[in-house]
């Protein structure tokens, strides 16, 4: 396992179906204005394959620091005050990573190892209260070795919120295949074996990548 030194921003946004043409404008708008400031990285928006996901859309970004990505969202004619929709925001370090040989980068789309745009990516955020931080990151690890056994595993990326009080605390993508491949790893019955005792409240969905 390694660890980058850049920051990522995860922000997954409640949208409804009929909003998506809106969103992704006043989105794009966004975006424009924000891979013009230091710092800036790349970016990927995610969709969600089921039209009834929580949050429909994640936004996954890289910035070269915390203090590079305030500055540009604090900045006076930045767009993305103006999205009506719910969001929730938060910065994360990357903190452990799948060292699969054939592996993508599946939280760090511009890198060259980046995720194929046919992949579908499991983002799921978890609540995680801080006590239970040591057991979750235990239980993450054997969930990581079991997935990374199961036919078609591409690779996967946990992160963790710089901030303490973040309402998802640790935010974890898996790249597979396809989804009849994930499929049959969730309904291995040794998965829930697995994942039973992990602590906190999970959030998760498949997605595509659908901007850039």
């Amino acid at each position: 396992m390694s660890v980058d030194a850049h920051v990522v921003l995860v922000n997954p946004f409640e949208v409804p179906p009929d909003r998506d043409r809106d969103f992704v404008h006043q989105w794009g708008r966004a975006r424009d204005f924000l891979e013009r400031r230091d710092g800036y990285l790349d970016t990927a928006l995610h969709r969600s394959i089921a039209p009834d996901a929580e949050f429909r859309f994640v936004n996954v970004a890289r910035w070269r620091s915390p203090a590079d990505f305030q500055a540009a969202v604090g900045a006076p004619r930045f767009p993305g005050r103006d999205i009506p929709y719910a969001a929730h925001p938060s910065l994360y370090q990357v903190i452990a990573e799948d060292d699969a040989p054939a592996g993508p980068d599946p939280a760090g789309p511009g890198s060259a190892g980046r995720e194929p745009d046919s992949a579908v990516l499991l983002i799921n955020l978890f609540e995680v209260a801080p006590p239970d931080d040591e057991d979750f990151l235990s239980s993450w690890e054997q969930a990581r070795q079991f997935m990374r056994a199961r036919p078609g595993y591409l690779g996967t990326r946990l992160h963790r919120s710089l901030a303490p009080d973040a309402y998802f605390r640790f935010v974890n993508i898996d790249a597979w295949p396809s989804q009849e491949a994930f499929q049959a790893a969730i309904n291995d019955p040794a998965f829930l074996e697995v994942t039973a005792e992990m602590p906190g409240h999970a959030h998760p969905s498949l997605y595509e990548v659908v901007h850039r």
